[in-house]
């Protein structure tokens, strides 16, 4: 494999992170979340099942729960676990194609504990909203969640991303793995959030993200929603919406330009969809977050 294969450039967004207790009442079933899961555990026990095998969980424990992929809790007695959920994204290169090929389980080192205290340390108040998974992992605002401003400083910003890139690479064992079986439609997800991230800059249309999975569009919409919480559609407007707020914070582009690169090149529509999801015009949130900037 050439050294281009290896030119991803790999994303991870914090949505939650804590620090919990769960007892016997942690038996949830069927659980397929639009985020990956990253567990430390610290006292008790706990299992999860993931294509019919079990996971134990045990103390100086890391497991990962990878997005898309459909499980379910066990808790005899209690666990305390610290966790972080997050999405993440690959920038495709030439050449980037594969699947990460993953290793859910591992046992942990002095210094996970250490980063992960640190994690807590600079994102504080990020706990999750419930304990029942079906109370928040395919709402429709879990997307919303995911937009909010990070109101970490940029070198916070820029520590907390390494952390948790360093727990996440823990758990990277190949880049070579074969495609989702039948058996896990789900998880055929990832190839079209790949499609998505890579391609906002281009028409997408719902007929060609059903073909990734090779299933009809209507089909493909009524899987979407029940994962994602909203439609193809919608998800996709959020995207490009949230790729044009980090434009206009990390680069000189013009409004006009921002516009064409998320693939809505008439300045009308894209002011409206902006303003939709932001409740403020695109110029008017630039000077505003900018005049943050500098007011710190």
């Amino acid at each position: 494999m050439g050294a281009s294969s290896f030119e991803c450039d790999l994303s991870l967004q914090l949505l939650y992170a804590g620090f919990y207790r769960v007892g016997t009442w942690w038996n949830y079933d069927n659980v397929i979340s639009p985020f990956s899961r990253l567990y430390l555990i610290t006292k008790g026990s706990g299992a999860v099942y993931i294509h019919n095998k079990k996971y134990e969980l045990h103390p100086n424990q890391l497991f990962l729960i990878p997005k898309f992929v459909a499980h379910r809790y066990e808790c005899d007695d209690f666990m305390e676990h610290y966790y972080i959920c997050f999405f993440d994204k690959r920038r495709e290169e030439t050449g980037c194609r594969e699947r990460l090929e993953l290793n859910l389980q591992l046992p942990s080192k002095p210094i996970d504990y250490v980063l992960m205290e640190r994690f807590m340390e600079l994102n504080p108040h990020k706990s999750l909203p419930a304990t029942d998974p079906r109370k928040y992992d395919n709402k429709r605002n879990i997307h919303f969640v995911n937009m909010e401003k990070n109101r970490l400083d940029y070198p916070r910003h820029i520590e907390s991303n390494g952390i948790l890139l360093q727990l996440f690479s823990r758990f990277i064992t190949s880049v070579r793995v074969p495609s989702p079986g039948v058996n896990y439609p789900y998880e055929k997800f990832d190839v079209v959030m790949n499609y998505i991230h890579n391609n906002l800059n281009v028409h997408i249309s719902v007929a060609d993200l059903a073909e990734l999975m090779y299933v009809t569009p209507d089909h493909f919409s009524r899987l979407f929603k029940k994962i994602q919480g909203v439609n193809p559609c919608e998800y996709i407007q959020l995207k490009r919406v949230e790729k044009a707020q980090t434009l206009m914070l990390t680069s000189q582009m013009t409004i006009k330009e921002i516009a064409s690169s998320v693939g809505l090149p008439n300045l009308s529509q894209f002011s409206r969809l902006f303003s939709k999801h932001t409740n403020h015009a695109p110029r008017e949130y630039r000077a505003m977050q900018f005049k943050e900037l500098v007011n710190k």
